[in-house]
This record gives C-alpha cells, sequence and structure tokens, in this order.
C-alpha cells in the first residue's frame, strides 16, 4: 500500500480501523455509560507486535511498557530507577550483582524470579529480526545466578558504563514461553508480563485494549481499562477528543494548538524530547534502485556512495522553513543527535545551511550537472509531520535538480522494508533516551554485525572503519570524560561524512481533557499508567 506526491490521500489506516467497531460503541456502551475507570487514548502510530522482543521501536516499545517489566526502569527523564531488580551494585569492572524485587508475580499468577531473566536474555540473543533489542544485550557475556534466589550476576565482556539503560530496555518474559514464536503474542497466549495491565484485545495496527493487573506488584494504574486506539491521521486525531470519543490523544499537530486552547473542555500538555528527524541514504548497494536518470533508467552507479551528492543534498534542505513551516515552529534545528553540550557531542558540527547554489556546484563536480531523478520514502503517522517533512524536502530538492516524487508508506510496510535496506533515500528518526550518543551511533550508524548488536537500526548499511574503531575503544571505558571525549570524535565522522542528514528535535505535544494530566517524556512514549486525573 502505498501513495504517490499528488495522488488525494485517505486515511493509511482507515481499512485496519473499520476491522474494529467505531470508538465508544466498540465495548457495547454509550457515551453515557462508559465507565468512569475506562481511559480512552488516540495514538499517533501503530505497535507492530506485542512480542516484547522482536521490533525495536518506539510504538512497539511504548505498548510493551504496559506488560512487561525491565530490570531498570526508565522515568520520564531517562533516568534509572529500580524495577524487577530492587537495587544493584558493581562487584568489579565487568560483574554486576542485581538484587531482585521479592513477591513479583506474572499476570497468571506464576512467581517471577532468574529463570525468567536468564529466558529473556536468551530469547533477545536468538531471535532472527532485522531490527531486534540484541544492540541492548550485545555486552552482557552471561545472566548467573546469585548466592541466594533474588539475587543474579550479570557479567559483561568489557566493562559497560550504559548497562542499566540498557537494561531498561530489555522486557522480561516468562521462562514458560521462551520458545514462543511472535504470533503467540500477538494472539495473547504467550503475552504474560508483571507490568501494571494485561491485553484483552489487540488488533495491529488498529485497536488495543488494556485491563489493569491486579496482580500488579508497583502502585496500581486508577484506570481498570485503556483503549489503545491508532489514529495516524492529524484531523481525525484532533476531531476525537473534540468529540468527546478519547480522553487524550498524542502528537498534537502545531495547527490545531490555538483551536485546543479555545475549548475550555480541553487543555495543552507539551515538553522536551530528545527524538532526533533524519534524512537516511542508501550505502548498501553499488547500483540504488530509486536513483535514476530522467527517462527513467536506474542510475548505472549509487550517487549516494558520493561524498559530494550526500553533501550537495544537504545543502539543499531548508531546515528553518521545515521547523518554521512544516512544523509550526514545534521542533528545533539539529545538527547531531544531540543539542550542544550534551555528552558526547561535538563542539565543531553546525546545522548545514540552506545552499541551493552549492548544492548545484557539487552535484555538477560529481557527474550530475543535469541532476537525476529520485524517490523519496517514508512513513504515514509515524514521526509528527512525516509525510509533510517528506513533501517539502521532494521539493527542495528538485530545485537543485534532484527532481524528486514520494512514496508515503504505513509503518508496518515501511519498517520491514527500511529495515531490509531496500530504499534510496528516507526519513528516520532516533529516541536517544541515554542522555548520550552512543547508543545511537552503535545502533544507527556503526557497521552492521547482527550477532554482536552493533548497526542494529543502520537502515542504510552505512560502514566506516574508523567510526568502529573509535566505538570499540570508547564503549568500554567507565571514565565519562574519556569516553565521551571519544563519543565527540564519534560524532564528527557521523555527520561531518553525511552518514545521516539531522533535521530537527521533535517537542511532545498532546492535549486531554481537563482534569486529564500527563507528565511528558524525553523518549515521546504516551504509557497510560502515567496518565492522571486532577
Amino acid at each position: 500500500m502505498m501513495q504517490k506526491t499528488g495522488v488525494s490521500r485517505r486515511s493509511l489506516l482507515g481499512a485496519a480501523v473499520l476491522a474494529l467497531p467505531p470508538l465508544r460503541p466498540s465495548w457495547g456502551q454509550t457515551a453515557q455509560s462508559l465507565p468512569s475507570q475506562l481511559l480512552r487514548v488516540a495514538v499517533a502510530a501503530p505497535a507492530t507486535t506485542l512480542d516484547p522482543h522482536l521490533s525495536n521501536n518506539g510504538p512497539n516499545n511504548a505498548l510493551a511498557m504496559h506488560i512487561f517489566d525491565s530490570l531498570i526502569f526508565n522515568d520520564e527523564k531517562s533516568i534509572s530507577q529500580p524495577c524487577l531488580a530492587a537495587s544493584w551494585r558493581t562487584l568489579d569492572d565487568t560483574h554486576w550483582a542485581f538484587t531482585l524485587r521479592p513477591g513479583v508475580v506474572f499476570s497468571d499468577g506464576s512467581p517471577f524470579g532468574f529463570n525468567d531473566v536468564k529466558a529473556s536474555f536468551d530469547r533477545i540473543n536468538g531471535l532472527a529480526t532485522t531490527a531486534s533489542f540484541r544492540t541492548y544485550a550485545r555486552t552482557v557475556k552471561s545472566v548467573l545466578p546469585g548466592a541466594s534466589p533474588d539475587t543474579l550476576i550479570i557479567e559483561t565482556h568489557t566493562p559497560d558504563p550504559l548497562l542499566l539503560n540498557s537494561l531498561s530496555r530489555i522486557r522480561i518474559i516468562s521462562a514458560h514461553f521462551k520458545d514462543a514464536e511472535s504470533a503467540d503474542f500477538d494472539a495473547g497466549k504467550a503475552a504474560i508480563g508483571t507490568g501494571p495491565f494485561t491485553v484483552t484485545k489487540y488488533s495491529s495496527g488498529s485497536r488495543t485494549l488494556l485491563a489493569r493487573n491486579d496482580k500488579y506488584w508497583g502502585k496500581p494504574s486508577e484506570w481498570e481499562q485503556a483503549d489503545l486506539h491508532i489514529i495516524s491521521e492529524p484531523g481525525p486525531r484532533v476531531a476525537a477528543l473534540l468529540s468527546g470519543d478519547v480522553d487524550i490523544i498524542e502528537s498534537l499537530p502545531a495547527e490545531s494548538l490555538d483551536r485546543i486552547k479555545a475549548d475550555r473542555k480541553l487543555h495543552v500538555i507539551s515538553g522536551l524530547s530528545s527524538r532526533m528527524t533524519f534524512m537516511g541514504f542508501d550505502f548498501g548497494h553499488e547500483v540504488t534502485p530509486f536513483a535514476t536518470d530522467h527517462s527513467g533508467k536506474v542510475l548505472p552507479k549509487n550517487p549516494f556512495l558520493d561524498l559530494r551528492v550526500r553533501q550537495a543534498v544537504n545543502y539543499a534542505i531548508n531546515r528553518q522553513a521545515i521547523v518554521d513551516r512544516v512544523m509550526d515552529g514545534q521542533a528545533t534545528i539539529a545538527a547531531q543527535y544531540l543539542p550542544p553540550g550534551s555528552p558526547g557531542t561535538s563542539t565543531t558540527l553546525k546545522p548545514a545551511p540552506y545552499d541551493p547554489a552549492k548544492a548545484k556546484a557539487l552535484l555538477a563536480e560529481a557527474g550530475y550537472k543535469d541532476g537525476f531523478n529520485l524517490t523519496i520514502h517514508g512513513p504515514n503517522g509515524r514521526y509528527i509531520n512525516d509525510s509533510r517533512i517528506i513533501q517539502a524536502i521532494a521539493q527542495m530538492l528538485t530545485r537543485v535538480g534532484i527532481a524528486s516524487t514520494v512514496e508515503i508508506q504505513p509503518w508496518s510496510v515501511y519498517a520491514t522494508r527500511c529495515g531490509n535496506n531496500e530504499y534510496s533515500f528516507f526519513l528516520g528518526s532516533f529516541g536517544i533516551n541515554t542522555g548520550e550518543t552512543s547508543n545511537a551511533i552503535v545502533s544507527g550508524n556503526a557497521t552492521r554485525d547482527v550477532k554482536l548488536g552493533m548497526g542494529t537500526n543502520n537502515f542504510g548499511r552505512y560502514s566506516n572503519p574508523k567510526l568502529d574503531s573509535i566505538l570499540r575503544q570508547a564503549l568500554p571505558i567507565l571514565d565519562d570524560g574519556k569516553r565521551n571525549a571519544l563519543l565527540a570524535q564519534a560524532s564528527d565522522i557521523v555527520f561531518e561524512d553525511c552518514a545521516i542528514l539531522p533535521l530537527h528535535f521533535e517537542s511532545q505535544t498532546l492535549a486531554a481533557k481537563l482534569g486529564i494530566n500527563y507528565a511528558t517524556r524525553a523518549d515521546q512514549y504516551t504509557l497510560a499508567m502515567a496518565v492522571s486525573r486532577a
């Protein structure tokens, strides 16, 4: 399912939504009979699976957090907090001791313990997938029982200063389901966790109904049920809030801010995020499929393997116009993965200036004086204003001689094809939830090695031996200053080589009924258990 620029658009998820009845009657209730303990959330991007280890992306991770816990919990500021691990300490540079939280049981009543942690790590490392969580387990050599049943030891191959953050990404399943297929999770059979909710209904790309887990070890949610309804298009999402069909929506479009503020029954919730949106290139093919001459014939050589062409594209993009006109000011121009001064960032990188004349000169120097044709790919409803961003960039590239069209696809399709390195030039985004740059560079730019957990989200298959060498030096260093100095060098390599082209940092903006509150998160996740009533 795909659409090209100029073709009239309809909701890409319309068919999936129609697979279930409309929102309010879907549980056999009228607006007047809706239980006060039901929270209705309009989510902008669909989760593609309930399998917590299959596909590492924001919608999947956010949904999984409702059902499955991890040893460590990342709070709204991405600070590590106790979760299934009540406490921890380092024994030496490569051994960490964790004390497991007592009295925890899974939603089916079975007790939680060491075997479940071990099974979860084993499954992550053995699962065949292009976007797995193996990157977070790459430094773990072994998971060993401790001196008592409520303790365990994690041994790492090398010193890992970010182990706690990595552990916050690894959801713990019951060992009983260690050999379960992803379909077993999606069907609910294996979706048994220790989290605050259980799954009542799941329809991929459409709806998820959650019920409060009365066996949950922590503070129970004040909501008996949470209905997560996928509405990818901004207009219908806002309309659902205005009509009272939902209680809170995520990814409020900037053009609707004034309308929401003018409604006395609603309010806007906004905060900074650590998500950087970027454009990526195909480095994995000598001949790339979506770059052609003006007659439509595929170019004999991938133009993006030439740095001058990548630089030309960089100069052709007017980032300020995107922030002002597409994002309506709800974003900040980016030059690297995090703002300057953040750990692991470069002091020399600046946003690329908009310079179409320089872009044309670089194209001519690279042998493309007359330009070429290009198809740009991107998702619909996954990132804020994603389709509008791609269309704006297509127009900008066309002005410098790269005649561009756009193909927009549903996230479930796009994520798979992008992970398989099928696109020539594509939109991406990375939520940097560690507060420093190593995770983004390791996952997004290191040479892809799935077994080692390197480059697992390197969708363009960029490979630079110098970058890999610096990462190997930096990652084991426990001294923050020394490690961040090397990571700054890595940042210079990534962005000076135009491995990806940074665009902007998103804001997280939601809207809700008065009395419905939410603390925005750096990772932009919308979590039902964190929604509260005044």
